[in-house]
């Protein structure tokens, strides 16, 4: 997990619980070549998926996408 996007100060748990929550549906996608990926079965804890060597970069769900 990239510290930015980390809360500052103390966490309480519903942030504990936000942060290491991988949800359903997720994707991510390399820069290098363009392969894609997605989270088919969630869980807790930590997902960094790589590609070509370097970390893949998730993709956000645009206010047009609906």
């Amino acid at each position: 997990m990239s510290e930015e996007n980390l809360p500052g100060g103390d966490w309480d748990v519903s942030e504990w619980t936000e942060a290491w929550t991988i949800k359903v549906g997720a994707a991510y996608a390399c820069v290098i070549c363009g392969t894609m990926a997605m989270v088919t079965k969630g869980g807790v804890g930590v997902m960094e998926p790589k590609c070509c060597g370097r970390p893949m970069s998730r993709i956000e769900k645009s206010a047009d996408m609906r």
